[in-house]
C-alpha cells in the first residue's frame, strides 16, 4: 500500500487519521502502473481515525479519484466514481473501500498519455458541511494503453 497524508485540525492526541491506497488492474498483470484500457481497474483506499474523540464524530466521508495528464491531454475528474461513506462512530475507526473504474473510462489518446493519480478523502459533518479532516494518496504515474485486437 502507498501511504498518504491525513490531517485533522486540533490536537493530534485526541483525534488523528491515517490513509493508504493502491491501484489494482483486474485480470491484468504486474506492474499495476501500466493498465490496458479494456480491463477494469480499482483504487483500494484504507483510512482510519484514531484517538479518544473518534467515537464522537458523525457525518460522512467523500472518496474521489483524480487523474492529471502528464504532457498533452485531458485532466480527468471521475465524479461518477465518487463514493460517500457514512462514518461509524461506534466502530473501530477503520474504513476500506474500492473505487472501481470500468474498462474504457480512460482513453489512450495522444500516444497513451500518462497520468498522475491521486485519491482523496474528505469529511462532511452531520449538517452536510465540510469538516476539518482530509487526506490523500498520491500514486506514481499510470499509463493506459490500447492492446489492439487480439484476433488476427
Amino acid at each position: 500500500m502507498t501511504t498518504g497524508s491525513f490531517e485533522v485540525s486540533g490536537s493530534p492526541k485526541l483525534l488523528y487519521g491515517t490513509i493508504d491506497a493502491d491501484v489494482y488492474e483486474l485480470g491484468g498483470v504486474t506492474p499495476t502502473n501500466i493498465i490496458r484500457i479494456d480491463q477494469d481497474w480499482l483504487v483500494r483506499v484504507k483510512w482510519a481515525l484514531h484517538g479518544s474523540l473518534k467515537s464522537m464524530i458523525c457525518g460522512k466521508w467523500c472518496l474521489h479519484v483524480h487523474l492529471e495528464s502528464i504532457g498533452k491531454g485531458p485532466e480527468l475528474d471521475l465524479p461518477e466514481h465518487e463514493l460517500h461513506i457514512p462514518l461509524d462512530p461506534c466502530g473501530n475507526g477503520e474504513y476500506c473501500r474500492d473505487i472501481l473504474i470500468r474498462a474504457g473510462t480512460v482513453k489512450p489518446e495522444h500516444c497513451s498519455t500518462p497520468f498522475k493519480v491521486v485519491t482523496t478523502v474528505t469529511y462532511e459533518n452531520a449538517c452536510c458541511r465540510p469538516g476539518p479532516m482530509a487526506g490523500f494518496v498520491e500514486f506514481g504515474i499510470l499509463q493506459f494503453y490500447d492492446p489492439g485486437s487480439t484476433t488476427p
